[in-house]
């Protein structure tokens, strides 16, 4: 059977890095010049791949299963995510991927099927697989027509890419044809609101409500019913942009459903902008509550350091502003060209800033906090208690928390608590750090090269 066309790498379509510390002006320079030289990291401590990505994306889906088709590690991910979707992954040893395992995945897809009945499963396949060229299509086309339900490969490998979010590619090609056409009877007051984690779903109704409007969230708390209506909705935003674009582009060819990229509605402004955005391209008209005009001021001459994927970490930046606080140094996951506008007027703000890109590496966080001593960190909970434990206030947070009015309240209360325990920071700085201290003698970026082509 003939192979389908690869996946583009983002690293391709969009010259995504994923590698950079230093100023923001140099390598938007280089974006602008029509191509950003790759870095790559000689260490790297951790790094999730495309395999996690499309675990992340598909396993937010209710009443789907997965089938990771690899070695037992390949699947670690999937439990640590904690998704809705039910999955098991074939455990390939050394003799399968000798002789070839397509046995194996036949009988772990029926053995799901029969345990969970999902209305569709997804074949996942790692690195192992994509070596040894297993022919996962065949038996998932052979198994759709036996099972009665869709069963869809999912084109990864785990290591033609270094950006992880070329997975989300893979998992919309799939996820594209779960989503019906548009109904002749015409659309419903929907939109379709692109985002990984159904938590969304309380902010964004919060939103739309008062525009009668309601969200079908996709993938994230996703339903077979949410995907039907997905061709009938109104309209299509992003909100995780990094990981829903792509899907909601996709929904605009296959559907006709308009696409509105819009900045996450993160911070008062920002959120005001979402509201009035979404309410003219749907025809009606933005009632927004007096309570989103001013933030308290909670983080006065305060110097913050924000880490989070980039979807929401320019957004986040412009909530610290709004708070009153300053932009210490930005990280993010990855950095391409979709990103070159909000990045632009990241660098237009704040020239002085840092710009560090990675996917996780807490040895570079914790190298740079140590010479830079933000006031406070803001990031994901184990990024945070890296900064922690360099003795500076910092908190966790996940991008649900911050939507809205509600958001910009919650971060500034997390925000006076941490500065206001600062004592907590202290001890734990006085704990024995993760790392010799012959690495915070080396520059943070120690490890980021140039590629050589």
């Amino acid at each position: 059977m003939a192979r389908r066309p690869g996946l583009v790498i983002r690293e391709k379509r969009l010259n995504g890095i994923g590698a950079w510390l230093g100023s923001s002006s140099p390598i938007l320079a280089e974006f602008a010049s029509g191509d950003a030289a790759q870095r790559v990291r000689t260490f790297s401590e951790t790094a999730p791949d495309d395999v996690t990505a499309a675990l992340s994306f598909l396993g937010a889906i209710e009443g789907a299963a997965i089938v990771v088709h690899a070695p037992r590690g390949c699947a670690a991910a999937a439990l640590a995510q904690k998704g809705a979707a039910a999955f098991a992954v074939t455990g390939l040893d050394q003799r399968d991927t000798i002789i070839g395992s397509g046995e194996a995945l036949a009988r772990t897809i029926r053995s799901l099927v029969e345990r969970h009945r999902p209305w569709v499963v997804f074949v996942i396949g790692g690195p192992v697989v994509a070596i040894n060229s297993d022919d996962i299509r065949s038996v998932a086309a052979e198994l759709t027509e036996t099972l009665g339900i869709p069963v869809l490969q999912v084109q990864t490998d785990g290591f033609r890419s270094r950006i992880a979010a070329t997975g989300y590619d893979a998992a919309t090609k799939v996820a594209l044809a779960l989503a019906s056409a548009p109904f002749a009877l015409g659309r419903e007051d929907v939109v379709n609101v692109i985002a990984l984690d159904a938590r969304v779903g309380d902010g964004i109704a919060t939103l739309l409500e008062p525009l009668g409007l309601r969200a079908n969230l996709l993938p994230g708390g996703a339903n077979a019913a949410s995907f039907e209506l997905a061709g009938k909705a109104l309209l299509s935003v992003p909100f995780d942009g990094d990981a829903g674009t792509a899907f909601a582009q996709g929904l605009a060819e296959s559907a006709g459903v308009p696409l509105l990229l819009l900045p996450p509605p993160i911070g008062l402004s920002a959120t005001r902008a979402w509201s009035e955005a979404v309410a003219a391209a749907t025809g009606r008209s933005a009632r927004l509550q007096a309570d989103h005009t001013e933030a308290e001021r909670v983080l006065e001459g305060a110097r913050v350091h924000v880490a989070l994927s980039p979807a929401f970490a320019f957004a986040a930046a412009g909530l610290v502003e709004e708070l009153g606080g300053a932009i210490s140094a930005l990280t993010i996951d990855y950095l391409d060209k979709a990103h070159l506008p909000a990045a632009k007027a990241f660098a237009d703000r704040w020239p002085e800033a840092t710009l560090h890109v990675a996917a996780g590496q807490p040895f570079e966080i914790a190298n740079f906090l140590s010479k830079t001593n933000p006031d406070l960190f803001i990031g994901p909970p184990p990024l945070a208690a890296v900064a922690s434990q360099a003795g500076i206030a910092a908190f966790g947070v996940a991008p649900h928390r911050l939507i809205g009015a509600g958001g910009a309240e919650w971060l500034a209360n997390k925000a006076r608590n941490a500065l206001a325990n600062r004592a907590f920071a202290a001890r734990l700085a006085g704990s024995r750090s993760s790392y010799a201290s012959g690495w915070y003698r080396r520059s943070a970026d120690w490890h980021i090269k140039q590629e050589v082509r």
